[in-house]
């Protein structure tokens, strides 16, 4: 009897390190998967930060007006904010794990030609051509991030995925303006379209999404239920453009306001700006961490109300310039753990998994929208107040807004889930 014992226990024993061994080599693919996808989102958003550096050489070297610059410098966001639902249907068919791979290289030879231009209206073209392959890297992206499993380290992984614009567009901007000391813009351009081809080629080994054509052809004959389905991401979307609308205004109007009520340098004040969203994307972590808790998202989307109580402070006027920056820092972190929230809940305002991409699509089109909208809008209240205490007011009418959108987005009934780790 001993010895049968022992043999059952040492089986056990065996099957259970098994199971030990499966599951890490289960989460050292994930892991893998994760930070390749995650890398090509980072290396897209860069896009959106690495003409600032060089705005100036352009206007030298290209005898480009203010407004010209301006436009290069921001066709990303105005073509997501046109583009991003109509791209989505129209890659739909194709599998999202060369759909990345495409977007990628799109924006890197994209890139290079941008290099190479010595006109306005050819760097247009590239620049709108880059933007395409943006558009439809941050739409494939989370599809692949869906299909890599569930559970835990999902949830946390859409949160971390929420960070990606925030740390790109940083990465870009600082990566201009430390190697534009030692390159010219055109040399800058290169090294960055070569950055973003060698990551399209590190891509390459992520593997298909399985049952991608299945899912696809299983909902394509209802249209007009798919449009329906459609309602909760769109509510989300629109939530999202409330979001990133009251931070990109914030950002926007922090250094001028700086600038004239605390007595900074305009570099200074563009640096300090820098640093505090550079700061904030440690909600986006926060939030990661929260969610895989079990926190849930509509507790989490809360924290929007931050935001114009953060503005409140930090544009008042008073309390000094240390006030002030701890305020625009409540800003910047209340911003990224929504912003992160928002791509996590995803799998909560969608009822099948074909509209994913869609879904993606949207959230990126109103967030874009809400970003180019919202900035002019405020300064217009603003000019119309004659005084910066108008901001805060202006993003507690907006925040309100999104968080009755966002809420809307992700209620309960119809769908059974409570929390994004039941999505998962």
């Amino acid at each position: 009897m001993t010895d049968e014992t022992e043999v059952v226990k040492a089986g056990k024993g065996i099957e259970s390190t098994s199971e030990e061994l499966a599951e890490r080599r289960e989460a050292r693919a994930f892991r893998w998967k994760f930070c390749l996808i995650y890398l090509a989102g980072l290396f897209a958003a860069t896009s959106m930060g690495k003409m600032t550096p060089i705005s100036v050489a352009l206007r030298e070297d290209l005898s480009l007006s203010l407004a010209q610059v301006a436009l290069l410098t921001s066709l990303v966001t105005a073509v997501a904010a046109v583009l991003g639902l109509f791209v989505s249907y129209l890659i739909r068919p194709l599998p999202p794990h060369r759909m990345l791979v495409a977007g990628l290289v799109v924006m890197g030879l994209a890139g290079l030609f941008c290099a190479r231009t010595d006109s306005f209206a050819a760097m247009l073209g590239g620049r709108l051509v880059e933007s395409v392959g943006y558009v439809v890297v941050v739409i494939v992206a989370p599809v692949l991030l869906f299909a890599l499993g569930d559970g835990k380290r999902l949830t946390g992984a859409l949160a971390i995925w929420g960070t990606f614009m925030p740390v790109g567009l940083a990465l870009g901007s600082f990566a201009g303006g430390v190697l534009s000391s030692w390159l010219d813009w055109r040399e800058w351009l290169a090294v960055a379209a070569a950055a973003t081809l060698l990551v399209a080629v590190l891509t390459t080994r992520l593997p298909a999404v399985a049952g991608h054509r299945e899912r696809r052809e299983s909902t394509r004959p209802d249209r007009a239920a798919a449009v329906r389905r459609l309602a909760r991401p769109a509510s989300l979307g629109a939530g999202f453009a409330a979001v990133s609308g009251s931070i990109v205004a914030c950002v926007t109007l922090y250094p001028p306001y700086l600038h004239e009520e605390f007595g900074l340098s305009t570099e200074s004040a563009g640096t300090l700006t820098g640093v505090v969203s550079l700061v904030g994307v440690v909600g986006g972590f926060l939030a990661s961490w929260l969610l895989v808790r079990g926190v849930g998202v509509r507790l989490l989307f809360v924290a929007v109300l931050l935001m114009p109580a953060g503005a409140l402070a930090a544009f008042a006027g008073a309390g000094g310039l240390g006030v002030s920056v701890g305020s625009a820092l409540v800003i910047a972190l209340a911003n990224e753990l929504v912003v992160a929230t928002v791509f996590a809940a995803v799998p909560l305002a969608v009822r099948a998994t074909a509209d994913l991409g869609a879904a993606n699509g949207l959230v990126a089109q109103f967030g874009s929208i809400g970003a180019l909208a919202t900035p002019p809008l405020v300064g217009l209240a603003v000019t119309a107040a004659d005084g910066w205490w108008a901001v805060g007011p202006c993003l507690l009418a907006v925040c309100v807004a999104g968080l009755a959108l966002l809420q809307i987005a992700v209620r309960q009934p119809s769908y059974g889930r409570t929390s994004v780790k039941e999505a998962a």
